[in-house]
């Protein structure tokens, strides 16, 4: 069956019985087809909602206007175009990155009904702050807070899992607060006692206590679960 009776069908069903799974399915097909005016069209008879949303993004990025199609994005809760373009623009201008991601978080909080989601917005304002933190040294500790405090909330949303609690680790190391750090090490090693990442954390937050005995022992255990770990590289050179 040719690939445009079906598009005919569902114009055919939409003039007679409008619905907007048929206007969702004729706008899908007339943005295929690029031809934009009849999506944007098609796509304005839905009622509002993600879906909706949605379409118009793709539109308004079909067009050139990558403004306009992340504030759809945002709107229809598109967390993977969302990533892509806060990950794009952190190469260049932290900035708009930082209120890319914030305006995800918000809206996934208004929403309520992507937690996983929301904590991964949480940790990539984590990120985002520290990295703006790096990138201003007259303002770098109220950044790394700033960070921590996204950290924070994104364990406290998903406390097992292991990117979190690494990430929250850190920024305590940042912050020069080893004990905070080992706490947030722990519960990433009892959670999978074999992340090398997590046993150096651990390490690293003994050396910093001034337990260099620890520090070493944390280290060996890491080394038996993968010796190419970025975070005990950092432990072995302090041990030196």
């Amino acid at each position: 069956m040719p690939a445009g009776w079906g598009a005919s069908a569902y114009a055919a069903i939409e003039r007679v019985a409008p619905a907007p799974y048929v206007a969702a399915m004729l706008a899908a097909a007339a943005l295929e087809r690029n031809d934009l005016p009849l999506a944007q069209s098609y796509a304005l008879r839905l009622p509002d909602s993600p879906a909706r949303a949605e379409l118009l993004g793709q539109i308004a990025q079909a067009r050139g206007n990558d403004a306009e199609a992340y504030r759809y994005f945002v709107d229809a809760n598109d967390v993977f175009a969302i990533r892509r373009e806060v990950d794009r623009l952190a190469v260049h201008d932290l900035a708009a990155a930082y209120e890319l991601e914030l305006r995800l978080k918000d809206r996934l909080e208004r929403t309520s009904t992507h937690p996983d989601a929301l904590a991964d917005a949480y940790w990539g304002l984590g990120r985002l702050a520290t990295q703006r933190g790096y990138m201003d040294p007259a303002h770098r500790r109220a950044w790394f807070e700033e960070g921590m405090r996204d950290y924070s909330a994104a364990v406290k949303l998903a406390p097992l899992a292991e990117r979190y609690l690494m990430a929250a680790g850190s920024q305590e190391l940042n912050l020069g607060e080893p004990a905070r750090a080992y706490m947030y090490f722990k519960r990433a090693v009892d959670g999978n006692p074999a992340s090398a990442d997590a046993y150096a954390g651990l390490g690293v937050a003994a050396f910093r206590l001034g337990d260099v005995a620890a520090a070493r022992q944390y280290e060996r255990s890491g080394r038996a679960y993968d010796p190419h770990s970025h975070f005990l590289h950092t432990l072995q050179a302090l041990l030196k």
